[in-house]
């Protein structure tokens, strides 16, 4: 570590790593932007905004930032909502696990009596979903507490500050920089100094080298291998499945939802999804999971379902393309769906579309629902423009009779 630390510019003494601090934090003081959870240390407000800033935009997480505080303003409220109330709250900003992770942590807390984020490192370790970011994050924004926080953002400026390689699997040497060049006296706002200097200005693609305050301390500015540093991950193979959706309502237009049918997303609800096809690249665990998410869900109404079109969704490596058919049960083929026994772990319920905001949904169901009222508008304005044309159409030909009547009544 010594080694790849001197191997930088002036960051092996101390006097040298104090001056580096006091010019980062003196750039975020001027520079630091004023997202709402920078308003107080309040560590479940932290805690929930460094959940949701994980593998998420920070123009995304803003506005459902608000409105999940809206709904569960502390620890107490959160532990108190069922997983559904939680998830529903949460759609839009993806990666679901998140979510019952930090809900299972808040009834965890709540279950002993607690009612604020542990202030010991080895107690939050122990929350589910709380890893070594997460409470390193907590614990320095919210007590204090000299923790570093490593996160993509950190590892990029870190790897160009002392040109490093990859962070191994404990996160070294990337880890063991971090803590030398915390910033004991102010912790929280060093570890955000170096997050935000990642996500405004030391980009992956394009840094703004003119505008870092760190310039002429980087390794891989002064040797122009800025663009070398951090080498590229390994990528996953993409994978891409063709699913079939569909949109099944029954008389009183409710809608057929499943959860824990389709093998991707089991903790959501979801319209039935069939896999139609598996990709070449797949492992035989994934055709596993996909042959499994086949299987299950199959709803076949009397009626053969109209193709309503189609969409593309990712999540993570793998793309899907889906074709949208929507379904209408009659009353009897509702009651015996709903009579059916369904697999081991799966649900299957019709809601309302006002039920729909209070549970957790995945964008998958948005995008055929968005894409069924494009179409039913479409159908709307068609038939408003046929009625338009009648209307039109006979006013012309009452004038013209009326005409032909006048011209009649001349002669006369």
């Amino acid at each position: 570590m010594d080694r790849l630390v001197a191997g930088a510019p002036r960051l092996d003494s101390v006097a040298a790593r104090a001056s580096l601090r006091r010019r980062l934090l003196a750039w975020y003081g001027a520079h630091r932007r004023p997202l709402p959870w920078r308003r107080d240390r309040d560590s479940y407000r932290v805690w929930v905004a460094e959940v949701m800033l994980q593998q998420t935009r920070v123009e995304t997480v803003v506005p459902r930032y608000g409105e999940f505080l809206a709904a569960f303003p502390d620890l107490t409220a959160l532990a108190a909502a069922s997983e559904d109330e939680v998830l529903a709250r949460w759609s839009g900003l993806g990666y679901y696990t998140r979510a019952r992770g930090l809900h299972r942590a808040a009834r965890a807390l709540a279950s002993r009596g607690e009612r604020e984020f542990p202030h010991e490192l080895a107690l939050a370790r122990a929350l589910p979903g709380v890893g070594e970011y997460i409470a390193a994050a907590v614990l320095s924004i919210a007590y204090g507490l000299p923790a570093a926080a490593v996160e993509a953002n950190v590892v990029r400026v870190l790897s160009r500050l002392a040109r490093l390689g990859l962070p191994g699997r404990l996160g070294e040497p990337h880890r063991s920089l971090a803590d030398r060049l915390l910033a004991r006296s102010r912790p929280g706002d060093w570890n955000q100094a170096l997050m935000e200097l990642g996500q405004t200005v030391c980009l992956p693609r394009a840094p703004r080298c003119t505008a870092c305050p760190l310039a002429d301390r980087c390794a891989a500015h002064r040797e122009g291998a800025v663009a070398l540093h951090p080498p590229p991950r390994p990528r996953r193979l993409p994978e891409r499945l063709r699913l079939e959706l569909r949109l099944v309502v029954d008389p009183r237009g409710d809608l057929l939802l499943e959860r824990g049918a389709f093998a991707f997303l089991k903790h959501l609800w979801l319209p039935p999804v069939r896999v139609a096809n598996d990709d070449v690249r797949a492992s035989r665990r994934k055709r596993t999971a996909a042959a499994a998410a086949r299987d299950d869900g199959r709803v076949a109404p009397r009626d053969p379902p109209s193709l309503l079109g189609s969409f593309r969704h990712s999540i993570l490596h793998r793309t899907f393309d889906v074709e949208v058919r929507r379904a209408a049960l009659t009353r009897r083929e509702r009651e015996r769906l709903l009579r059916e026994r369904t697999a081991d772990g799966v649900e299957r319920r019709f809601f309302s579309i006002a039920e729909l905001a209070r549970i957790g949904r995945s964008a998958l169901l948005a995008k055929a629902m968005q894409l069924d009222e494009r179409l039913a508008r479409s159908a709307r304005g068609a038939s408003g423009r046929r009625a338009r044309r009648v209307v039109r159409g006979g006013a012309v030909r009452a004038r013209a009779r009326a005409s032909r009547r006048a011209r009649g009544q001349a002669r006369r």
